[in-house]
């Protein structure tokens, strides 16, 4: 393993160190109060993770990660009995032979897992916790918590966490929540995707759009109409909603009844203590999640009438190509939603049903989050003045790559 401590306050898109890190099998980031730590470990760049937002971001890189999963025992037990966490035994001991057991099954970032499972167990704060606790890996930390001793309690529940993550099931799922954007706390479960730190890219491009249509709509009190398209957490809506709560309103649509339930309850969650603060102010005027698909969100069939009229559109669809789903790590294929994941053949299922709707839902543009195969795809394929691009109404206006320096986002717009 190597790392290397990188300081800087920009935003993760502008920190360039990164990019000579992708011709490793994996990156795997974590940044303070940020915890972007990855439980993905996968060749595939679906499962890469970038650096997110943050004041100390530390890269570290597996070149072994294929290897993970044939390490690593499938059985529960198994992985309960990797590691005993006897009561009574201090704090400090028992974070220091976590990390140590973890580090045997090879389960990436294991000090950062570590942390973060015993603040969880130890019930300590969502927003401190683990930093509390990092004074206590050093053997000769002599604090107050680093002493004190462990319940019955305590012990159970961290040795029960310890046996999930060494499984390799995500640190999001075994928490509960993580943090998207300026979004703490967001709720996660499986197996909607665990938010991706490079998805806050998407975000921040279909921002810095909200906020040129905020400076030049005049003084009309409307609020700004976007459509997110599969939203799964919420956490692309959200964050945008989050930013611009007082300005934007967000429609999400995704076809599993579990991820519209979670998206409006994260919303409730960040939101609710907004309505009624203004006239008109409710919840679903910043936010609502629907169970839709993106084909069937039209007026063109009989049944629902939906209001269109949007002026931007958001979307990372499932996007991976089926002949690369087997190459996904087991943390990814054994828990997150294959719906969420694979986008057909060539992984542009989706993504053509999103384009053959767009003139229908907007006469903006749409923001697409992509394999990074598709980026010279699309643009072949919708490239301005072409005969695909008239018959759809729709044409690639430019990509952009991610932090890590691969093809990821498009730029659409309807004619």
């Amino acid at each position: 393993m190597l790392s290397l401590l990188v300081t800087s306050s920009a935003l993760w898109t502008r920190v360039q160190a990164a990019a000579r890190f992708c011709a490793f099998s994996s990156v795997t980031i974590m940044s303070g109060r940020r915890r972007s730590v990855c439980s993905y470990v996968s060749i595939h760049s679906h499962t890469r993770r970038i650096i997110p937002k943050g004041i100390i971001p530390v890269y570290s890189i597996y070149s072994t990660a294929r290897k993970l999963s044939s390490n690593i025992g499938n059985d529960t037990s198994d992985a309960a009995a990797a590691v005993q966490v006897a009561p009574g035994i201090t704090i400090q001991t028992a974070l220091n032979d976590a990390v140590k057991a973890l580090e045997r099954k090879l389960v990436p970032e294991p000090e950062e897992s570590a942390l973060h499972l015993l603040s969880h167990a130890l019930d300590l704060s969502w927003e401190n916790g683990h930093r509390e606790l990092r004074v206590c890996l050093p053997s000769t930390s002599n604090s107050m918590l680093a002493n004190q001793l462990m319940s019955e309690e305590q012990s159970n529940t961290f040795q029960s966490l310890l046996g999930r993550r060494i499984n390799l099931e995500p640190l999001q799922y075994i928490i509960g929540q993580w943090d998207f954007h300026d979004l703490v706390g967001l709720k996660i479960k499986e197996p909607m995707l665990c938010p991706r730190p490079e998805t806050e890219e998407l975000v921040e491009f279909v921002l810095e759009e909200v906020s040129e249509l905020i400076r030049n709509r005049g003084s009309t009190n409307e609020r700004i109409r976007i459509l997110d398209v599969g939203c799964g957490t919420g956490a692309i809506g959200l964050a945008i909603a989050n930013r611009y709560r007082d300005e934007v309103q967000v429609l999400a649509l995704d076809v599993l009844p579990d991820a519209v339930e979670l998206s409006n309850d994260n919303a409730k969650r960040f939101f609710a203590n907004n309505a009624g603060e203004k006239k008109g102010h409710k919840l679903n005027t910043i936010y609502k999640a629907i169970l839709c698909s993106a084909d069937d969100y039209t007026n063109t069939q009989e049944g629902e009438r939906y209001k269109m009229g949007f002026d931007i559109v958001v979307s990372n669809p499932p996007y991976i190509p089926t002949k690369d789903m087997t190459t996904l790590s087991e943390d990814v294929s054994r828990y997150e939603s294959d719906k969420a994941l694979c986008g057909g053949d060539d992984g542009l299922d989706i993504i053509r049903h999103i384009v053959k709707r767009l003139p229908e839902w907007t006469t903006g543009n749409c923001w697409l989050e992509v394999d990074d195969s598709h980026p010279s795809l699309i643009a072949d394929w919708l490239s301005p003045g072409s005969l695909e691009s008239a018959r759809f109404g729709v044409e690639c206006v430019s990509t952009y790559k991610d932090f890590c320096g691969r093809d990821r986002f498009v730029k659409l717009r309807v004619l």
